[in-house]
């Protein structure tokens, strides 16, 4: 108990990185610039050039053309079908359960084939809160391969001029061996499989929960059990804690600022970008600390649109409590259900 109580409270101070905080914003500012010259659809192919880039280098054996495809256009069709479901609670949880799945099957190639699978999922989780911007579904979709293809260029400029480092051990996508030729079904069968199963229903039951409970907000919940849904069980419960705790300190934080500056727009966005300057300057520093600055972003985000500060973060603070709930119960199961399997 008092390791896992270290563990929560640990702050690596020489892992504070102020030039992460200041490239954090000049990336906040050139996004916001894009939206605003753009539109929302440039979020979507920000995302689409990310999800290729995590592919630089491609793996072992693997053209670029194969490796890239693939994540392009899976890319924009689900992201055409997600916009499409809009705000529909089942048909929505129904496709992030499926994905989830897929995603998990996928991510237990490599590491970057798991970072991948988050993004993908992430944005999906996303995505489905688009319906209502004023943009259609097909825009966005070709918006997610434009900003795929644009990524593509910039990944084979680097290879060009030598940039790339290579594959490392960690990046290596099995192309060979046991793993690759197993069926379908025994992949399901594995332990692997069984994370994945009950990931993708996790993750089905948070998005038809914070759609049903908190249309506000309804990403919110699904995002704190994507994030915290990843074993081992006990970093995951490190994690699952520390977003929890640094949430409800940057509510009770952000709304007791936002009020005191009442309808000061300037001092809203000072507080904004100060917010947004911590969160990526302490993200490697203690999970707490960045989960509290990450929820003061969106508190004050929100209040400078408009919504009442105390509701915005009493919401955030609810859908994070149910959606690490749903994370522990869903990494119990696994635990429990692999423990059986091994002893039988």
């Amino acid at each position: 108990m008092t390791s896992f109580a270290q563990e929560l409270v640990t702050v690596d101070r020489e892992r504070l990185d102020l030039r992460a905080g200041l490239l954090g914003l000049a990336v906040l500012a050139v996004f916001g610039a894009a939206i605003a010259l753009v539109g929302p659809v440039a979020m979507a192919a920000a995302i689409g050039a990310l999800v290729v880039l995590a592919t630089d280098p491609p793996p072992a054996g693997r053209s670029w053309a194969t490796a890239l495809l693939p994540l392009v256009i899976g890319g924009a069709v689900l992201t055409f079908i997600a916009v499409s479901i809009g705000g529909q609670a089942v048909p929505g949880a129904l496709l992030v359960g499926v994905v989830g799945i897929v995603a998990t099957l996928h991510g237990g190639r490599s590491r970057k084939a798991g970072l991948r699978g988050l993004v993908v999922t992430l944005w999906i989780i996303l995505a489905l809160t688009l319906c209502g911007t004023g943009v259609g579904a097909l825009q966005y979709s070709v918006a997610f391969a434009v900003g795929g293809a644009a990524g593509a260029g910039v990944a084979l400029a680097r290879a060009r001029r030598g940039a790339s480092e290579g594959t490392g051990a960690d990046d290596v996508e099995a192309g060979t061996g046991a793993t690759p030729t197993r069926t379908f079904g025994a992949l399901l069968a594995s332990p692997l499989g069984l994370f994945a199963i009950l990931r993708g229903v996790g993750l089905a039951v948070a998005v038809l929960l914070g759609f049903t409970l908190f249309p506000a907000h309804p990403a919110w919940l699904a995002i704190s059990s994507l994030i915290v849904m990843r074993p081992p069980t006990r970093n995951a419960l490190v994690v699952g804690v520390q977003r929890s705790l640094g949430t409800g300190l940057g509510v009770i934080a952000a709304v007791a600022l936002a009020g005191a500056i009442g309808e000061n727009t300037p001092g809203l966005v000072i507080l904004f970008l100060a917010s947004a300057f911590l969160m990526m300057a302490v993200r490697e520093v203690n999970y707490a600390l960045f989960a509290m600055f990450v929820t003061a972003v969106v508190v004050y985000s929100q209040r400078i649109l408009g919504a009442d500060a105390a509701e915005s973060g009493g919401d955030r603070l609810a859908e994070t409590i149910l959606g690490v709930a749903i994370a522990f119960v869903v990494l119990g199961l696994t635990e429990v259900i692999a423990g059986r399997r091994v002893r039988a």
